[in-house]
Order: C-alpha cells, then structure tokens, then sequence
C-alpha cells in the first residue's frame, strides 16, 4: 500500500469545528492533483424551467448527471459532462482552453494569456481567514446549530462529517445540511440538502473513484472531433474594463420603512399579515431605487423586494397573466393581478407587478402562506 493510501486510510485527527472549516477554507490553495468522478442528483428546480433554458441535459438537469475531472493544478483542468443527446467536454492548459459540446458538435476555443488578470487568478479570492470563521460561527449560533460527527470511510478515503441544522424547526422548510470533508486534502467529497419530512437528500453532490496524484499531461491537450465546427471564443470580442462595485449597489440598511419612503419614488408595500406572525427585521434600500424588507431571522427569513415595474404601469407586463415566465405556474391575487409562482421543497417565491411596481416575494415556508401575506399587501 503506497504512502498516500495509507493517509487516506488512516484515522483523522481531531480537529475543532473552527480549524476543520479553516482547513477546508484553504483547501483550494493547496489542492493535490487529482481524478474524480462527480455526480449531482436535484429535486429543487422545475423541470420546465430547465427545459425552457435549455438545461434539461445538464448539470442542473433533474435526473443523476455526472461529470469526469482531471485537476493538475491552477492552470490545468479537464472535465467531461455527460449527456444522453451528446458529452460536453472543457479542458484548459497554460496554453489554451477548449469548450466542446457535443450537442451540436461546435468546439469554442481560445489562447490563454500569459499573464492573466488578477480577477482570474485562482487564489485572488483570499479564503476565510480564522477571525472571519470565529465571526461566522458567531452570526449562525442563534439559529443554527453546527455539530461534527464520527468520520466515515467514503469512496475510499477517510472523511470528516459536518452537519448544519436550524434550531427551529418549525420557521423552516430545510431539515438539515450535511457535509463530508476528505481527511487529506479537505476537500469536500459530499454535499447533501434535506427538506423537511424527507428521507433523501432534495439536492446530492458527490465524489466517487477519486484518485489523488499526478495526472498524465496529456489530459489536459484536446483534439478536435471529426466534422466539428471551430469557432475562435475570441473573435469578436472587445477588451472590457474590470466591472465596478458601487457601493450604491449594495443593499444599504435604513432605520425605518418611513425613512425608505423619503429616498424612492413609489409607495412602499408592507405585509400586513406576515407568515407566522413574523415581525418586521430590516428595511434595506437596494440600487438606486428599489427597497427590501424583512420578515423573521435565520432559516426561516420571508424576503419582500420591491422596485419600480420596469416600462412603467402601462407596459404589456401589467396586464393579468403577463408578468412573469410563462413556464411557471400562476396564482390570482385578487384584483385582476396574477403572480408567477416557483414552489420548491425548501422554499418558494412569488412575483408580480401592480400599480406600476414590481414585487418578489420569497422565503423557506410553503407557497400557500406566501400567497395568503401577498394578498394582503398594504
């Protein structure tokens, strides 16, 4: 048995919750080459609305999807989607990067420059550091609860098990989170989401025959298929500037709905009977003129957005039955509006316009109870 066998074999340390987030923090930094198979399995987005995107082959499609990977460092990579019309293939070296789609067997391709910028640099986002754990851990304690079980052997590899739950669960439709961490490389080798009421996972990540160590060159080469189509990714395209953050942007908390009100230009709706009794939390001002309130805290947050109707009250989207995307199903509000309604089973969310302004109402409860708070707008 080789070395890196027997670490993978090999019990875990043991780690506080803090450290092993640090650890699986940083675990890009310092990841291993590597093969692995992935395979994701959800229950949470409709069917047509993958259809209408035209997602039902890929990775977000509802039935098992898998994806082969080979890792050999930041700048090389290779993954093989597999689908029933045709594989989607993505490889990238220091050199060039290819995306192939089966599909309608077009091949993009471009060259890689030498010195990318610093947005595209694999760590230019730094990793949590340990203040910025402890602070998290802090924000989650009053309505999560964070438990670390026995390690597991999984698809061979010793692993570490983490399981985030509300601690009311009652606000929520969310049952549980859980997570297995690779006691090596700290990677994650599952992820799994539980609704409420149900045995199996609504949303399933994981890893299979995982090998850790040096992966063949020339993995990370493409030849192009026979018959493709090539089209060079980068013909066409302008040098763009960087995308600016404006801190107008940002949601901005304000002390009260009054005060919100001085600052916008259309009259703020309020529920008047928000789900479960929850109170008012936070009134926060988004962009240059639109408004977000909340309902409740933690899990069980109801989130009402609100903003000026885009083409104003007399746009075509106004109408009854005009709002929203037609692959959704629609509820009546009452008063000649409908709203286009997405009801999964972690949460649902709402959207209409009336009176020339658009609302998005949504949270972890059932539809039912949102559509009853939406009625009764003020």
């Amino acid at each position: 048995m080789g070395l890196r066998a027997m670490a993978a074999s090999a019990s875990p340390e043991e780690l506080s919750d803090e450290e092993l987030l640090s650890r699986a923090a940083r675990a890009s930094e310092k990841a291993p080459d590597f093969s692995a198979t992935l395979s994701v399995e959800q229950s949470l987005i409709p069917a047509q609305l993958l259809e209408a995107a035209g997602q039902e082959d890929g990775f977000a499609a509802s039935g098992p999807q898998t994806v082969r990977v080979w890792y050999g460092g930041p700048e090389r990579l290779r993954a093989e989607l597999q689908g029933e019309n045709g594989d989607r293939v993505f490889v990238q070296n220091a050199e060039r990067a290819w995306a192939y789609d089966g599909t309608t067997n077009t091949l993009k391709t471009r060259e890689r420059p030498s010195e990318p910028k610093a947005s595209e640099l694999p760590h230019a986002k730094n990793p949590l550091s340990p203040v910025e754990i402890d602070e998290m851990l802090a924000e989650l304690a009053p309505t999560s609860e964070l438990a670390q079980g026995s390690p597991v052997s999984y698809a061979g590899r010793e692993a570490y098990v983490l399981t985030l739950s509300p601690k009311d669960k009652g606000s929520t439709l969310v049952d549980r989170g859980r997570a297995l961490i690779d006691s090596e490389t700290y990677l994650p080798l599952q992820l799994s989401l539980y609704a409420e009421g149900s045995p199996d996972p609504v949303f399933f990540w994981r890893v299979s025959d995982i090998d850790v160590g040096p992966v063949p060159a020339e993995r990370f080469d493409f030849q192009v298929p026979p018959g493709a189509e090539v089209v060079p990714s980068d013909e066409g395209r302008e040098e763009r500037p960087e995308p600016e953050v404006r801190s107008a942007d940002k949601p901005r908390d304000v002390e009260t709905v009054a005060e919100a009100q001085r600052l916008v230009d259309f009259e703020i709706g309020e529920l008047a009977s928000p789900p479960g009794g929850r109170e008012l939390t936070g009134v926060y001002l988004k962009g240059a003129d639109g408004v977000v309130l909340t309902y409740g805290s933690g899990w069980g947050t109801v989130v009402l957005a609100e903003a000026p109707q885009e083409g104003g009250a007399t746009s075509p989207a106004s109408r009854p039955g005009a709002t929203g995307d037609p692959t959704l199903p629609t509820v009546d509000l009452g008063g000649g509006v409908e709203a286009t309604q997405l009801s999964t089973a972690v949460g649902a969310g709402l959207r209409w316009s009336t009176g020339g302004v658009s609302y998005v109402l949504a949270g972890s409860i059932p539809a039912s109870e949102l559509e009853r708070a939406a009625r009764e707008l003020q």
